[in-house]
């Protein structure tokens, strides 16, 4: 990936947000509102910043601007344009805020980091590698990464002896470590690691026209009609058994 930045002007349409590179856990629709009031004045924000792969323009970062012009029905939005892939993006984006922008929320924080740890490759980097690619400290990344290890039990090495009672004599046996352990995994299971993010999380706001309009621009109208048929058709069944 080459570090070449070329900024101009990109059509809504052209750009994917479905590729799970927004690293937020929600969009703030006040934030969206104040930017589509600056740009509804003529005041240009920065401009997005998007990865181009040769047929997909990736967004980065600049969600809430790109909400802003959606909600001013503008077609386009100034980009700067970066060579790389929807992974590349996803790297960009989970320190895309730590020095301007909206202010990260903790879970936001939080989020980006998980984004490195459930990632086969990005997970083996260490605390310090993860946690300047984020923006944030060590001691953040190593707190998050200890939550996500698996817990197993400690199984006493050591065979316990207990005592029973056959043909009118006290008998004493030890515990096997097999029986031991079995007792341990049952009372204490594993907790397993969190599966991969979606590559598809499309982080829809809460306004449903900004999330329609959000399925449109990553999926398509047909897929989008195909949505609106099949959840008319649950909800109806979902009625019917309600009855």
């Amino acid at each position: 990936m080459t570090t070449e930045i070329q900024t101009q002007t990109l059509q809504l349409n052209q750009i994917r947000i479905d590729g799970g590179t927004q690293p937020r856990v929600a969009i703030d629709e006040q934030v969206v509102a104040d930017y589509a009031e600056l740009y509804g004045s003529g005041f240009n924000l920065p401009p997005v910043t998007v990865f181009f792969d040769g047929a997909n323009y990736w967004l980065a970062d600049g969600f809430h601007r790109y909400w802003a012009n959606k909600k001013i029905d503008c077609e386009y939005v100034f980009a700067d344009i970066r060579q790389g892939t929807q992974r590349d993006a996803i790297l960009y984006s989970v320190g895309a805020n730590a020095k301007h922008g909206l202010r990260r929320t903790s879970a936001d924080k939080r989020k980006s980091v998980l984004i490195m740890l459930e990632d086969e490759e990005w997970s083996q980097w260490s605390n310090r590698e993860i946690a300047k690619q984020c923006g944030l400290s060590d001691k953040t990344v190593g707190a998050t990464r200890k939550s996500l290890s698996a817990e197993i039990p400690q199984i006493d090495s050591k065979p316990k002896t207990v005592k029973y009672k056959r043909g009118g004599k006290t008998h004493k046996q030890k515990n096997s470590r097999k029986s031991t352990a079995h007792r341990s995994k049952s009372h204490n299971p594993i907790r397993q690691s969190r599966p991969a993010l979606a590559q598809t999380n499309l982080n829809l706001p809460h306004d449903p026209a900004f999330g329609a309009r959000a399925i449109v621009s990553a999926m398509g109208t047909d897929y989008a009609q195909q949505l609106i048929e099949s959840l008319n058709q649950y909800l109806q069944e979902q009625k019917e058994g309600a009855a």
